[in-house]
């Protein structure tokens, strides 16, 4: 029996799958420190874990930061048993600040102190008319303005259904305003409520056939519903959607099920037929115009003939 060439690659342990969990969370890469810190491993077992998992080719060190290698996310997923196929990232948010503390317009000599951050002052704007100060880890960037906070986040969330992944975002960039409040010691929200706003997000299906086969297959590929129905699929609308909400998300899946599995008009073809329907409607009042038209015209003849027949009688009745 001929052995399967992924074998090897395929025998992962728990440790090995509780590295690329979080690594699979973080696809931007997370450094071995960190990695140590959510995993709970000791760190001599950390780099015995990553560079087996690098021998095996799921891993790549760009030093100081260990990432899953492009392209070998998907198979993580299986080797995970990961059945999320939705994928929230590119979030920020907006954080109105309706009181701050005394100290916060000379914010700087406060944020620059965060050990755990990054700290830079950013001119930005007209002749650096709006200037901020930013703080960057590995999950978040954070913009500190005179009224307001802007939160990036840098993480990507997975989920089996759109609405979970933005539940999970929320949850922490929640997290990370309470850390905020507690660090600096004071309350910048009125009874605790922050005032945020979701300024950007995208979600998109992470499984996503366009995403997963088109370069294999360069221009189309086959989609098999079941034994009997198969699709051949091209880049064409409304697949390889993206979107900036769950709903639209859940939206998309929908549309996209009923046009492979039902005889669904498509929105040009429904734009056809209603203007299809328009002309055949114009059609129909204008014969009913004609008609309406000659029944007057008859209406007209039937009088004269009937003021003929009157004088005729007149005439006989004289005779």
């Amino acid at each position: 029996m001929k052995k399967c060439a992924k074998c090897e690659v395929c025998k992962v342990s728990n440790n090995d799958k509780s590295i690329l969990k979080f690594l699979l969370d973080n696809p931007e890469g997370l450094r071995v420190k960190t990695i140590i810190k959510l995993t709970n491993l000791k760190q001599r077992t950390v780099y015995k874990r990553l560079n087996i998992l690098r021998n095996k080719k799921l891993l790549e060190n760009i030093f100081p930061i260990w990432k899953i290698i492009n392209g070998q996310s998907n198979f993580v997923q299986t080797l995970l048993h990961n059945n999320n196929i939705f994928e929230l990232h590119n979030l920020s948010y907006v954080v109105k600040l309706i009181k701050t503390p005394d100290w916060w317009h000379k914010r700087k000599n406060y944020l620059i102190r965060l050990k755990e951050w990054q700290f830079k002052q950013v001119n930005f704007g007209k002749q650096s008319s709006n200037p901020y100060q930013q703080l960057i880890n590995e999950n978040f960037v954070i913009q500190c303005y005179p009224e307001s906070i802007i939160i990036i986040s840098r993480k990507r969330y997975y989920s089996d259904n759109p609405y979970k992944t933005i539940q999970k975002a929320i949850s922490d960039v929640l997290d990370l305003l309470e850390w905020l409040c507690e660090r600096f010691k004071f309350d910048f929200f009125n009874n605790g409520i922050p005032h945020i706003q979701i300024r950007n997000n995208d979600f998109n299906r992470i499984n996503d056939a366009i995403a997963n086969q088109v370069k294999k297959s360069k221009d189309k590929f086959l989609i098999e519903i079941d034994k009997r129905r198969k699709v051949w699929v091209d880049k064409s609308e409304p697949f390889g959607k993206e979107a900036n909400y769950p709903e639209a998300q859940e939206k998309l899946e929908k549309i996209t099920r009923d046009y492979l599995t039902k005889d669904s008009l498509l929105p040009s073809e429904v734009a056809t037929n209603m203007v299809m329907m328009s002309n055949n409607l114009n059609k129909i009042v204008t014969i009913q115009t004609m008609h309406s038209q000659n029944i007057v015209k008859h209406q007209k003849v039937l009088d004269e003939m009937l003021k003929t027949l009157k004088k005729i009688q007149k005439v006989m009745t004289k005779k």
